[in-house]
């Protein structure tokens, strides 16, 4: 039996996600979860809040609830969750569609960072995108125009906002968006049909891209 990880930079398990992904899988792969955020209380977590919009990451805890914090931190957290997990399988997905500094690991790291910008290049634009802060609408929409893709962007929260998300897909598209990024894993697949149906639109989402990329390596 092949084993793989699924590592977030919030809290383990991620019951909202891991299911999604598993259900892209073979049956004989076994997923074991780690989290950046792991052995942490709230207060702990409190004290690392973002410094900036660029380093702002939101994601969830084990109990559900929505947390914001700094890049870094989560990077330095996420590194040790790797190296936690690293000698017990033969594949690491990370469950964050941010940007981090190179993740050493014994073995391959999919980070689906890459992957959306494979995606998203290959589109005429303009993109929406969707994020769960304010904070991260600018500089999204920057980078994404950086690959030389036209954007908009928004932000709803997938874990406390979700009643809203119609909305402000059809308030992208009246902006001009063609196709949209849900670019978070809290957005599921049926918060994807939400937005399709909202929008009549493509609708890219990380947390099934990354699943099938792993469904091809494993």
């Amino acid at each position: 039996m092949k084993r793989i990880a699924l590592v977030t930079i919030g809290q383990a398990p991620r019951d909202d996600v891991v299911p999604e992904i598993r259900a892209h899988l073979p049956p004989e792969v076994e997923i074991v979860q780690a989290g950046a955020l792991d052995g942490l209380t709230v207060d702990e977590i409190a004290t690392h809040p973002p410094l900036g919009e660029d380093s702002t990451l939101v994601t969830r805890l084990s109990d559900g609830r929505e947390v914001t914090v700094h890049r870094e931190f989560v990077h330095h957290r996420l590194q040790e969750a790797i190296r936690a997990v690293e000698k017990d399988v033969a594949l690491i997905g990370i469950l964050c569609s941010g940007t981090f500094p190179p993740l050493r690991a014994r073995v391959p790291v999919v980070v689906p960072h890459v992957l959306v910008r494979s995606y998203v290049s290959a589109l005429p634009g303009p993109l929406g995108i969707l994020v769960p802060s304010p904070r991260q609408v600018a500089p999204a929409v920057e980078e994404v125009r950086g690959w030389g893709v036209e954007a908009v962007g928004a932000s709803v929260s997938p874990y406390t906002g979700r009643a809203h998300l119609g909305a402000a897909a059809r308030g992208l598209a009246e902006r001009g968006a063609t196709a949209f990024l849900l670019h978070c894993f809290g957005y599921s697949e049926r918060m994807k049909d939400e937005v399709q149906a909202a929008t009549g639109a493509p609708v890219l989402l990380v947390r099934s891209m990354l699943a099938r990329a792993l469904a091809e390596l494993v």
